[in-house]
């Protein structure tokens, strides 16, 4: 539910995502972009591999959210061997225990790893001592997860038929984007390799990644150092809503190609987050805020895909650095405020 982080860790551990580290496994994993869906002549699948970075088995469940932030949570849905690597074909069409049985479906999934047997409920006081102030239980358990979102055509086999997609790796919870380090400068990302003219278009994913908190992105779009019209404010997220449109839906009045239609980029923040009726209940009494963003470029001809990840436009500083890799026989002092605060509750 909540988690909390000395400030100096924290900011090291949260620039992972946007740096493309190595940092990936937690508890607690988002997949922004997962589904079973038809378009067209083609039929959307994503493939799910989960490792257990543990000694000990691992009971995972899975929280769904669709486009319009409903969400369905499926607990208990498999359990993996210590140290166990599995891969899910089709994990979002596929009939439990291997995938979650939805036809129709395209959003962000939530992959939360606990001790098998154990209680990784917060409002367990015996199983999860401290775990309504906390929001930790000694029985939750790190995995890491990737994806493959692909296309194939409609009624052929995904193992044996040609496939067209690209790479989502999981997030781990702590790597959200959050207005609330706007003093640290780290409120805002950036995504660049967008393009948009003959050859190539772009989409562009986002992430409620709170389960307490609705939220607005505000958007910016440049080309080279200029930028591009007026900012784009959306509307209202709900909790955990994951929308990807067209770029050129997010900036219709943009006269494209824009020269050759490349060397475009665009900023993403968060703004006027308002949390919801049982934040605070949840130990959350700001909405816990955060996000995630992404860009998708498409080559128009074959369709081939390429994720964009966001990048943060600080860098590790060596005080983060040394939190992260302390010199031999060192020792460091990562403490210090503010906090950052798990969004969702921990299934």
């Amino acid at each position: 539910m909540i988690k909390k982080f000395g400030f100096a860790a924290a900011v090291a551990l949260v620039a992972a995502s946007a740096m493309a580290s190595n940092f990936r496994a937690a508890d607690q994993v988002y997949v922004p972009a997962a589904g079973h869906i038809t378009g067209g002549s083609k039929t959307f699948i994503s493939d799910i591999a989960i490792s257990n970075v543990s000694s000990d088995s691992v009971t995972v469940s899975v929280i769904y959210s669709n486009a319009s932030g409903t969400q369905t949570v499926f607990n208990n849905l498999f359990t993996l061997a210590p140290n166990e690597r599995r891969e899910f074909t089709d994990f979002v069409g596929t009939s439990s225990p291997n995938g979650l049985g939805l036809t129709n479906a395209l959003g962000q999934l939530i992959f939360n790893g606990c001790k098998t047997g154990g209680s990784c409920d917060v409002n367990d006081t015996t199983g999860c001592p401290g775990g309504q102030t906390s929001g930790i239980c000694p029985d939750f358990r790190n995995i890491s997860v990737e994806s493959r979102i692909y296309s194939v055509d409609n009624g052929s086999n995904p193992a044996t038929a040609p496939t067209n997609g690209q790479l989502f790796s999981g997030y781990p919870w702590y790597s959200f984007v959050t207005q609330e380090q706007s003093q640290n400068d780290l409120h805002r990302v950036f995504i660049t390799g967008l393009r948009v003219n003959g050859g190539y278009r772009t989409n562009i994913g986002l992430v409620n990644a709170s389960q307490f908190s609705v939220t607005q992105f505000r958007v910016k779009l440049f080309q080279g150092a200029t930028q591009i019209g007026a900012d784009k404010v959306t509307d209202p997220f709900a909790p955990l809503q994951a929308v990807q449109q067209p770029l050129t839906g997010l900036f219709p009045t943009a006269s494209y190609p824009l020269g050759n239609g490349t060397n475009l980029w665009i900023q993403v923040s968060q703004e006027n987050s308002s949390p919801t009726g049982d934040a605070n209940s949840n130990g959350c009494p700001t909405g816990c805020p955060g996000f995630f963003a992404y860009g998708s470029v498409l080559d128009n001809t074959t369709n081939d895909a390429t994720t964009l990840e966001p990048q943060y436009f600080k860098s590790i500083t060596d005080a983060q650095l040394a939190c992260l890799f302390p010199a031999q026989g060192q020792t460091v002092t990562c403490k210090s405020t503010p906090l950052i605060h798990r969004g969702v509750k921990h299934h």
